[in-house]
């Protein structure tokens, strides 16, 4: 039976917005890196990778991004996509692997050093416990078989569990998550999108939302095209959910309103804009 022997103060803590309550949830504390796990094939999403982003750095803790099952597509493809993310995501550092073929499972253990705690996060069935198990060199995380209705690894970490590798770092396996929700960390997501917070110092009004005002910097950089569409809804959607975070009730219904017919207007506008070229 293990002893606990000292409790260690927080340093740094890797929180959510709890699925079914308006508190936070807490995923990891004491991480020095969190590697974003997303798997190639289906579950390859940018605006999921920025709102771990934004959960990471409210947290203080440095992030990496781990494209997994990188046997699936061609180097092209891969390539592209490496490329996608370092346009979006300045400084984060990539490694692409494969368990299959073994591929990337050196690059990072390299990256992992020693004394060092690792969390994996990412969605169900990305492959985090099978990475883990190569980190390991033995297959002690149960794991399943892919899905053949759906294709997808299928959903096998119930708790959170600590591993300690040869190379002396710590690595930490994390259930899947359907959501990554976001509280109030109106600052982080300023951060991760710090062209746009930079951008907003030249906007006409100090209290600028982005949406609607004239004389917006935003506005004008989407409409020029110096800042994706995409780009810019992930912005403002993320901003209102840690804002919606803060509200009452009342607050939170008036805001729901607005903010859909808001979503659904720049929609119709992002479809057309396609369209038309």
């Amino acid at each position: 039976m293990a002893t606990i022997h000292i409790v260690l103060p927080r340093k740094t803590m890797l929180t959510k917005k709890h699925s079914r309550r308006q508190d936070n949830q807490i995923i990891a504390t004491n991480i020095d890196v969190a590697f974003i796990v997303e798997s190639i094939d289906r579950d390859y999403n940018l605006n999921r990778f920025e709102r771990y982003l934004v959960l990471i750095n409210e947290g203080d803790i440095k992030p990496a991004i781990i494209l997994n099952k990188v046997d699936l597509i061609s180097i092209e493809d891969l390539n592209q996509k490496i490329k996608e993310i370092k346009e979006r995501f300045n400084n984060i550092h990539v490694i692409s692997t494969s368990t299959v073929t073994e591929q990337g499972i050196e690059e990072l253990m390299n990256y992992i050093e020693k004394n060092k705690t690792y969390c994996f996060v990412g969605s169900s069935g990305v492959g985090k416990s099978s990475l883990i198990n190569n980190l390991l060199g033995k297959s002690k995380i149960k794991t399943k078989e892919i899905s053949d209705s759906t294709g997808r690894g299928k959903h096998t970490t119930t708790n959170r569990e600590m591993y300690f590798l040869q190379n002396r770092g710590i690595v930490i396996d994390n259930p899947g998550t359907r959501g990554v929700g976001i509280t109030n960390v109106k600052t982080s997501v300023e951060n991760i999108f710090d062209q746009i917070s930079l951008l907003s110092n030249d906007c006409k009004y100090d209290n600028c939302t982005h949406t609607h005002e004239s004389n917006c910097a935003v506005l004008s950089a989407v409409k020029r095209g110096d800042i994706s569409k995409s780009r810019y809804l992930s912005y403002i959607k993320l901003r209102k959910e840690s804002e919606h975070y803060e509200m009452n009730d009342v607050q939170k219904r008036d805001k729901d309103r607005k903010f859909g017919k808001f979503i659904k207007k720049s929609m119709k506008e992002l479809k057309k804009n396609h369209e038309d070229r």
